[in-house]
């Protein structure tokens, strides 16, 4: 591995290869296509579902991760987390940074921040034609939040959909975490929500990963997520569905290679919907989502990364309790 300018020190307690993980690439050769950056482990929501709940890790480093984007052997597309990402006081920098290098940017957010306007307008000021996406685990309905998100942030989340949508950002995403039993509902009310606000073009949905801190239910399998789906939003008479990846297609050469994780497909002609099983073992390989490592210049494939990262976290901090008994909600 070349030599870098920026060498800073490793985090001793989780550095890569130490977790158990079985892939690990220099990001001189990484192979993925998208890959997830930890922005900031610090948040302002305290989730009853969260991947990476231990707050007291550093914020990571403009500096690195301009190194990283000048390592890169070809264009990625990188989608920031955490923690909550918009809370890192380089935000929008990380933002210009990637497209300066030429590479693609996602996030993912809780909306906390942009149900302020001005911080919509300061997104669309960076100039770069980023996708926001915003979690909406309980769509308009806070008892869906009260147990997901632990809050009554409804209105806060309409509010940062529309304030994006009126700042002219051209690609929203809008997600939830499909909980057996309880919020099924929300797959309806996310597809009326993209249907009122023009700037809204992907809809996810995604099973419960038993990572982190997680409520014990039963997760939906990719299949089980398909039939829901279908079942509250029947075919476009008008538009044939174009899939774009089919995690349920056992067929040699098909775009998933095999690790069954995923299904995307266009519902009509604006909205594009992805569903995500978090739960599968397979998804380990999984060729099209990699995790950049904190304070090092490798990356992991994604899913394992969060399993094996999850592990950690519940062994070093279990007063965090990690797995919460779902009758106490």
């Amino acid at each position: 591995m070349n030599q870098s300018p920026h060498n800073p020190p490793k985090l001793k307690e989780f550095p890569s290869g130490k977790l158990g993980s079985r892939i690990v690439h220099d990001i001189d050769s990484n192979p993925f296509p998208i890959i997830y950056v930890d922005l900031t482990h610090r948040c302002n929501y305290n989730c009853n579902y969260c991947y990476n709940p231990v707050r007291t890790f550093p914020d990571m480093s403009l500096d690195y991760f301009r190194e990283v984007c000048l390592r890169l052997p070809e264009r990625v597309a990188f989608r920031f987390m955490g923690g909550e990402p918009t809370l890192h006081p380089q935000f929008f920098e990380f933002i210009t940074t990637a497209n300066e290098h030429r590479h693609m940017v996602s996030f993912v957010s809780n909306g906390a921040m942009f149900a302020d306007y001005a911080f919509a307008q300061a997104l669309k000021e960076t100039g770069v034609p980023v996708i926001a996406t915003i979690s909406m685990n309980g769509g308009t309905n806070n008892a869906w939040y009260r147990f997901i998100d632990n809050g009554d942030v409804a209105e806060e989340k309409i509010q940062a959909l529309k304030n994006l949508n009126d700042a002219g950002i051209g690609r929203i995403a809008i997600t939830a975490i499909i909980v057996r039993g309880l919020n099924e509902g929300v797959v309806p009310e996310l597809m009326e929500l993209a249907a009122g606000y023009q700037g809204v073009r992907y809809v996810h949905y995604r099973s419960v990963g038993k990572v982190g801190r997680y409520v014990d239910t039963e997760p939906y399998s990719l299949e089980e997520m398909k039939q829901l789906v279908d079942g509250y939003i029947p075919p476009d008479e008008n538009f044939e569905r174009r899939i774009r990846f089919d995690g349920l297609d056992t067929t040699p050469g098909n775009r998933c290679s095999g690790c069954m994780g995923c299904f995307e497909y266009k519902h009509n002609q604006k909205i594009e919907i992805c569903l995500i099983d978090f739960a599968k073992p397979d998804t380990f390989t999984c060729w099209k989502r990699g995790k950049l490592i904190e304070e090092t210049f490798q990356v992991e494939t994604f899913f394992e990364n969060m399993v094996q990262f999850s592990s950690y976290l519940e062994n070093r901090y279990p007063e965090y309790n990690l797995k919460l008994e779902a009758g106490s909600f």
